[in-house]
Formats: C-alpha cells, sequence, structure tokens
C-alpha cells in the first residue's frame, strides 16, 4: 500500500495535538499517544472532518501509526486522485480535528467512546 504515501515514512502532528494526547493518557482514556492520533484520525474520517494547521512537527513512523495499512487503504480509496503528499496531509487534518474533538469532549465531560462509533443500521 506504499502508493498511498509514496516515500513519506514520518506522520507529524501539531504541538495542540500532541499536548492534548498527553493529557488524554493522563486522564487514563489511552494507553499510548499513537491510540489517541488513531481514534483522533478514524473520527475525523467517518464525520467528514478536518482541522488544517500549519506548524507540525514529527510525530510517529507511519509503519507504528497504520502497522496493517488500513489508514493507507482507506486514504486511497477516499482520494485516489491526490499526491501521497496532499494524502497525507489528509489524513493529519482528520487526526487533528478527531483529536481535538476528543479532548475537547473529555473536558467539558460529554466524551462516550460508545457515542463515537458508528452506529449500523438493521
Amino acid at each position: 500500500m506504499s502508493e498511498a504515501f509514496g516515500t513519506i515514512r514520518t506522520i507529524p502532528a501539531s504541538k495542540t495535538a500532541k499536548t492534548q494526547m498527553k493529557q488524554l493518557i493522563k486522564k487514563g482514556l489511552f494507553k499510548e499517544q499513537r491510540d489517541a492520533w488513531r481514534l483522533g484520525a478514524s473520527l475525523g474520517i467517518s464525520k467528514g472532518q478536518t482541522k488544517e494547521v500549519k506548524n507540525r512537527e514529527t510525530f510517529q513512523n507511519v509503519n507504528s501509526i497504520d502497522p496493517d495499512g488500513i489508514f493507507a487503504a482507506i486514504m486511497l480509496g477516499l482520494y485516489p486522485d491526490m499526491t501521497p503528499e496532499k494524502r497525507i496531509n489528509k489524513l493529519v487534518d482528520h487526526a487533528e480535528w478527531g483529536i481535538n474533538e476528543i479532548f475537547h469532549q473529555s473536558e467539558v465531560g460529554t466524551l462516550s467512546f460508545e457515542d463515537l462509533a458508528v452506529k449500523i443500521k438493521d
């Protein structure tokens, strides 16, 4: 699935997202930052929401975040005409939105992991 992200080997994150993920871990909501990142990205993708942040720094290796290539497959399916660089940036935009949303809900006391799940109708 290397065509999804090309030669990109690291995924960036904003300082704000890193701080929010660390605070979510301190609250005992996640074991590792990459777990918070994955749920944030999944939430952003499922809701179709993004948050563009200009200043980002290295966060994790692509293989640590997406060892099975699930995000690569999803992003390639959703955005087949994007370049790998734009596709990874879009994924990070989804993650930034999702992390911010999870953090916000945890701050105001409305976070429910059950409510974050996509409901499948019979």
